[in-house]
């Protein structure tokens, strides 16, 4: 990872010489490559607010700024990816291969895979949840249980309860509800997202028993 001191002179030496260089040079290319900076900054940080204009020099400045304050991203393996997702290692794998974590390879048979938890998961449905919802959904569950690891008939009642307290709360099922509900909250956001998880898992461990 790059260091303070090394972010402050690309900082520094960007504002002396694109003007000179690349803008002057290739402004077609200038224009393109701020663009897609500005589009990058944007995915991966979806909750920055992006004050500054699609100017290269200013989207490394944030850039900098980003990286500085960033907190460091937790990875997992697919071991306790198995534990959170409550399947076994081999679906882990599977899921890799077939793409449902977005973006991630699994790196061979005997290599260390490890996931971040910024990495989009693509459920059954199609639609998405990030790796860090399904953990906290799971680490919730084992609070409100009392326990670290539950057999798999406490580990399906534990889904089930979620599920019963999200239909509780709004008042239906998801498809009735958050499904369907234009212009979600933050929190809502949030919910939506556990909730998928869990029906997903749910529709896991079900066919599994088939």
């Amino acid at each position: 990872m790059s260091t303070q001191q090394e972010r402050q002179l690309v900082v520094e030496k960007s504002e002396q010489i694109l003007d000179y260089t690349i803008k002057q040079t290739d402004p077609e290319f200038y224009r393109a490559f701020s663009n897609m900076l500005y589009d990058y900054i944007t995915v991966t940080n979806p909750k920055k607010v992006t004050e500054y204009q699609k100017d290269l020099r200013d989207l490394i400045r944030l850039m900098a700024e980003v990286v500085n304050h960033a907190q460091p991203v937790k990875v997992y393996t697919t071991g306790e990816l198995a534990r959170i997702f409550g399947v076994s290692v081999q679906a882990i794998n599977k899921w890799i291969d077939e793409g449902r974590f977005l973006g991630y390879k699994r790196e061979g048979q005997n290599r260390h895979n490890r996931i971040s938890e910024n990495t989009s998961f693509v459920m059954r449905t199609g639609e998405l949840t990030a790796v860090r919802d399904v953990v906290a959904m799971y680490e919730r569950q084992n609070q409100e249980h009392e326990v670290v690891e539950l057999n798999p008939d406490e580990h399906r009642n534990a889904i089930l309860d979620e599920v019963s307290r999200f239909m509780k709360k709004y008042g239906g099922t998801y498809e009735m509800t958050l499904g369907t509900k234009a212009g979600r909250t933050t929190s809502e956001d949030r919910d939506a997202s556990i909730w998928l998880a869990l029906l997903d898992e749910l529709r896991g461990i079900n066919e599994a028993k088939k």
